[in-house]
């Protein structure tokens, strides 16, 4: 009898071999969502927060963005759309249609429509490769573009959390802005 025992432990210990070899498995995988998870948290790269400022001295994309334009309605028409983006895309911003409003017939009112034509392409050639990385970095500025001393358009857009809604995708960092038609 102890000699069956000795082979049915022999067998035992045998289908317990692989098992023995695999128990690391489970443990890896759940790591991996644990690391998974905690990258999903992040919006964007960690290393952009430093320069995410409302200061354009040490924010590039805000000093970028506020530049006038060589034509005054390009710059307008810029502004509009920065608004715009910014109080849509940004976590908890919203857009001041009134002060857009009159902002937009202050500046580009009693332009022809060949002029605002042109004025169009200009502000929209400034933003044609505008992407996540800039709108996260205005998105923290809003308050100089845009707020109640804003030097684009004062009031425009309240300040939200200086994030954008969603977050950073590295295969698809560029925004499709609209065409501005006028309105």
């Amino acid at each position: 009898m102890s000699v069956g025992q000795d082979i049915n432990s022999g067998r035992i210990a045998e289908s317990r071999k692989p098992m023995r070899k695999w128990w690391c498995v489970p443990i890896f995988l759940m790591s991996m969502a644990f690391a998974l998870e905690a990258k999903a948290e992040d919006k964007f790269p960690p290393f952009w927060r430093k320069a995410m400022t409302n200061d354009p001295n040490t924010n590039y994309f805000l000093k970028k963005y506020s530049v006038p334009l060589d034509d005054p309605a390009g710059t307008a028409v810029r502004n509009i759309m920065l608004a715009r983006v910014i109080g849509a895309l940004c976590q908890s911003s919203k857009l001041n249609k009134a002060k857009v409003k009159a902002y937009r017939e202050r500046t580009i009112g009693g332009l022809s429509p060949e002029q605002l034509k042109a004025a169009a392409f200009q502000g929209g050639s400034a933003l044609r490769s505008f992407n996540y990385q800039d709108l996260a970095y205005l998105c923290a500025g809003v308050d100089y573009q845009f707020g109640p001393n804003g030097v684009l358009i004062p009031g425009a857009v309240s300040a939200g959390k200086g994030e954008p809604n969603y977050p950073y995708d590295q295969r698809n960092p560029y925004i499709h802005l609209p065409e501005f038609t006028g309105n």
